[in-house]
């Protein structure tokens, strides 16, 4: 893939989470123009589409419509798993058929995650993951068999990463479904990670679609994000604590020299 490399400002950070959430769903366009999704106590912002114009294609003529793709917030789960998204594939947008070679969809994304004061995420996840499979083991001259899906994820603290060269700071997590000739049917449908409690996070996500033969064919239709979280204390509460205890050192230096 192209060399891709996103970061924001503070500024402009600030500016985004001072925009108000909107009702979802909401389709991919709405949130790459800018809207945001709240899901329990957890801003889901700077929606980034990160493969210009749209996606990569094996088909030079395929275009993206970013409205197939739609996402709702999950605002159950608690703590753990926490608040998260669904999202869902609409009219076959991420469908691939094999055209005897290597047929493929290639698509990045990312977006901002910012939970209320006084938490801070501690891992992620992904799982109900959907989609299908076609392919014909007994066709013949149809080409090499293999089809499927994966979509990658990586989580860091300060911005999206380099999809050419991705290095996370935070974690990397990963699902595929897909079938490979020497080695049969491969599935991992749900996967997680843990991290250093971070105030914010940057989730950059890839999903490749693929398939080879002329009777493949693989498609993604939906799956789900979790971000489970734990509470931590806020800065006055820090500096509150913090004089308290100075307090308390003082006091009993004064009674050992006033008991000398």
């Amino acid at each position: 893939m192209k060399t891709i490399t996103k970061a924001l400002g503070g500024l402009v950070a600030a500016i985004a989470l001072a925009l108000p959430a909107q009702a979802d769903p909401l389709t991919l366009a709405e949130l790459f123009a800018g809207q945001s999704i709240t899901a329990g106590d957890k801003v889901f912002d700077n929606w980034t589409n990160l493969t210009d114009p749209g996606f990569f294609s094996s088909d030079p003529t395929r275009t993206f419509n970013p409205g197939n793709i739609t996402v709702t917030s999950l605002g159950d789960g608690g703590d753990d798993p926490g608040p998260g998204l669904r999202f869902a594939v609409l009219d076959g947008e991420l469908n691939i058929g094999g055209d005897g070679g290597y047929a493929f969809i290639d698509l990045a994304f990312g977006f901002r995650v910012t939970p209320a004061p006084g938490k801070a995420i501690k891992d992620v996840s992904m799982d109900g993951v959907n989609g299908f499979l076609q392919f014909s083991p007994n066709a013949t001259g149809a080409g090499p068999l293999d089809a499927g899906f994966y979509i990658k994820e990586y989580v860091d603290s300060m911005g999206y990463v380099d999809l050419s060269f991705p290095s996370p700071d935070l974690a990397s997590i990963d699902v595929e479904f897909s079938y490979l000739e020497a080695a049969g049917e491969t599935s991992k449908l749900k996967d997680g990670a843990t991290f250093a409690p971070s105030n914010s996070i940057y989730v950059t996500k890839n999903v490749l679609v693929w398939a080879s033969a002329q009777t493949d064919a693989a498609g993604v239709w939906n799956f789900e994000q979790r971000f489970s979280q734990q509470s931590v204390p806020e800065p006055g509460s820090l500096a509150l604590a913090a004089l308290a205890l100075a307090g308390l050192g003082a006091a009993a230096r004064r009674r050992r020299i006033g008991g000398g």
